[in-house]
């Protein structure tokens, strides 16, 4: 009994194929292809599959899933649960948000996975929370129920900015000019160090001219005085959303950083200012010192997520069966 696992993203669509084990899943196929050189899912699918009929398949998708049906928000394609099911022979498919497929990816994550920032007092059964920094800014929460684990989807990326003293407040007040409101992933995201290094520059906030991300990134590895500030204060603010979101969903299990921003900048986040901007959030500093925060370090974790559901899946069908 074999299970399908997707993730697809704006520029590669991963899928491996697997078994159940005791120790999760053994892998039989593994494959990345480019999404943009197909027309849909469903090619790629019927070159990796060939003959093979999964009896599950979870698929991880960037956009809002409506009714097991989802839009793609970085590629031109349409996926409906019940047609990949029909074409497939394929008993259950199930589509999930990219980020609760990484959320689902925490519960099997090793050490080795993992920088750890603040060690904490981790709860093994507690609320732990996901927050990703990349092209935007997503979250979401894991909750233990009973014997597996529960992603919860959200769009808390578009939460709004909380300044946190006067520089954070200029720029906050730049962005409501410039967009109308100043949400995180205006911030938070490859735009939003582009944002905030033309901010420092004197710039402003619109993105016009003026170095993308990577270049920016670069530059600070250089010891270039404005990146080194942009990603300073990136950095700072990406810790102060990450103790928000432990205090909101009392994140007693752990708070992970993860997306393609994180595991970069980790210089910059082990400065202790980061970490004071996670704590600093009276009257619940010391609860928040409890709260281990971690950044994840593997950027395959939005499969693995959709490995780990998907194997729960197909040994509930097995146990059904018997």
């Amino acid at each position: 009994m074999s299970f399908l696992a997707a993730d697809i993203g704006g520029t590669y669509t991963r899928l491996l194929l697997a078994e159940p084990s005791p120790q999760g899943w053994q892998t039989l196929r593994e494959q990345r292809y480019i999404g943009a050189q197909y027309s849909g899912l469903e090619a790629i699918l019927q070159l990796f599959l060939g003959a093979e009929q999964p009896c599950v398949a979870c698929i991880a998708v960037a956009g809002p899933i409506s009714e097991q049906r989802v839009r793609m928000t970085n590629l031109p394609w349409q996926l409906d649960a019940r047609q990949l099911a029909a074409r497939f022979g394929i008993a259950h498919v199930r589509l999930l948000n990219d980020f609760a497929a990484q959320a689902y990816g925490l519960a099997s994550l090793p050490a080795s996975d993992l920088c750890t920032l603040q060690a904490g007092q981790p709860d093994s059964h507690g609320v732990r929370a996901l927050i990703g920094a990349g092209t935007g800014l997503g979250m979401a929460l894991l909750v233990r129920c009973g014997e597996h684990w529960q992603a919860l989807s959200s769009q808390g990326g578009l939460i709004d900015f909380a300044p946190v003293d006067e520089q954070q407040l200029e720029l906050c007040q730049a962005l409501q000019h410039e967009y109308g409101r100043a949400s995180q992933e205006l911030l938070l995201s490859g735009h939003g160090l582009e944002r905030m290094y033309g901010f420092l520059a004197g710039r402003g906030v619109r993105l016009e001219s003026g170095p993308d991300a990577r270049s920016i990134s670069l530059a600070a590895e250089q010891g270039e005085p404005l990146a080194c500030a942009s990603l300073s204060l990136f950095a700072r603010i990406f810790a102060a959303c990450a103790g928000n979101l432990a205090l909101l969903g009392l994140a007693q299990g752990g708070v992970y950083l993860s997306g393609g921003i994180a595991p970069k900048m980790l210089g910059f986040l082990q400065q202790p200012e980061v970490l004071a901007a996670f704590v600093d959030k009276p009257p619940m500093r010391e609860l928040l010192q409890r709260i281990p925060l971690h950044v994840v370090l593997n950027e395959q974790l939005g499969l693995q997520g959709a490995a780990t559901l998907a194997a729960q899946l197909c040994r509930a069908s097995a146990e059904a069966e018997q």
